[in-house]
């Protein structure tokens, strides 16, 4: 049975400590993708309620530095869904917490691409995305257009490889 965006999004939130960051007080970006990773992993199996595993994570965007002693806010929302994968857009907020005037930014953002597979492996069909508002419209075309791509090249691949 579809489920909406709104069924399967989820949040974590993280205040930034030293094990997190450089010697110049930021966050590694290997941090902040693990925990993106953890969030997309969430909704994806809230959203199959099956075994999931992380297939392709689509050019994660670092768009401001984060400040040790920052709170960061991972969110994760469906946006699109095949017969056998699913997109999840994350994306990281800041909030700078300790002596700091600045407001609360958008830091990192990505699409993380996942499957749904059966305890033997094998790939499961996905329940299909219930799409409600015109943006959420918009975001399914947008990651559809993703999806379309990316099958092209990888069949594309497929046909390369075949050919002596």
């Amino acid at each position: 049975e579809p489920h909406t965006v709104g069924y399967s999004q989820s949040s974590l939130i993280h205040l930034v400590g030293p094990s997190d960051c450089t010697l110049l007080g930021f966050v590694h970006g290997g941090v902040t993708m693990k925990l993106m990773d953890e969030v997309a992993g969430i909704v994806a199996a809230r959203h199959c309620k099956t075994n999931i595993v992380t297939a392709s994570v689509d050019a994660i965007n670092f768009h401001e530095k984060i400040k040790k002693g920052s709170v960061i806010t991972i969110s994760g929302r469906m946006t699109f869904t095949s017969n056998k994968s699913m997109e999840i857009e994350v994306f990281v907020d800041a909030d700078p917490f300790v002596d700091e005037p600045q407001e609360r930014y958008r830091a990192v953002s990505a699409f993380f691409t996942y499957v749904s597979l059966s305890k033997e492996g094998k790939p499961l069909p996905v329940p299909q995305l219930l799409v409600e508002s015109e943006e959420e419209k918009r975001r399914f075309e947008e990651g559809k257009g993703r999806y379309l791509q990316t099958k092209a090249k990888r069949q594309a691949q497929l046909q390369q490889a075949a050919q002596p």
